[in-house]
């Protein structure tokens, strides 16, 4: 692990990806759960157990997606300043994050294109917004260790509290 310090919060945005894909995950499976066990629960098709959670989390999802190739390019150019040399994945990290989000988008727009309910979802929309999801998770993920091996991140909770005070830093 490295101890070169950076000033830089943006990377709590590509952390929050993977935060709301686990989120998303767990609430669908929980949806899953009470359609499977609670029959007079049951929506009115299994499609819904998927849309239903996809449109209570979309909005933040699509948000911190969406912020991503953002968050991606200046916590990178931050780690670069101070020192840090990033791989061709790392360097690439904000290109191929905007990418996804275009892919993303034009998922949403399928999945809701001439349908005003969202218990049959556009298979194609559906297929878009998982491939966007699943490799900017990934992405994020990848993003994040490389980070870890070039520069030092909080490790335990003291570490955060002082991270996110720097007034402490300087007593």
């Amino acid at each position: 692990m490295s101890e070169l310090r950076v000033d830089s919060r943006w990377w709590y945005w590509v952390a929050a990806v993977p935060v709301v894909t686990a989120f998303w995950l767990v609430s669908a499976l929980w949806v899953a759960a009470v359609v499977l066990l609670v029959p007079e629960a049951a929506a009115t098709s299994m499609n819904a157990v998927v849309s239903i959670p996809a449109v209570a989390l979309g909005v933040p999802a699509v948000v911190v997606f969406l912020l991503l190739p953002l968050a991606l390019l200046q916590d990178s150019r931050a780690v670069e300043r101070a020192g840090g040399d990033w791989s061709e994945l790392g360097a690439r990290a904000p290109q191929i994050a905007g990418a996804l989000d275009l892919v993303l988008l034009a998922g949403v727009y399928q999945f809701f294109e001439g349908n005003e309910s969202v218990l049959r979802p556009d298979p194609l929309g559906t297929l878009l917004i998982g491939v966007a999801v699943v490799a900017g998770t990934w992405l994020c993920v990848r993003y994040l260790r490389e980070r870890k091996s070039l520069v030092a991140m909080p490790g335990s909770l003291r570490e955060w509290r002082t991270e996110l005070r720097p007034e402490e830093q300087l007593r």
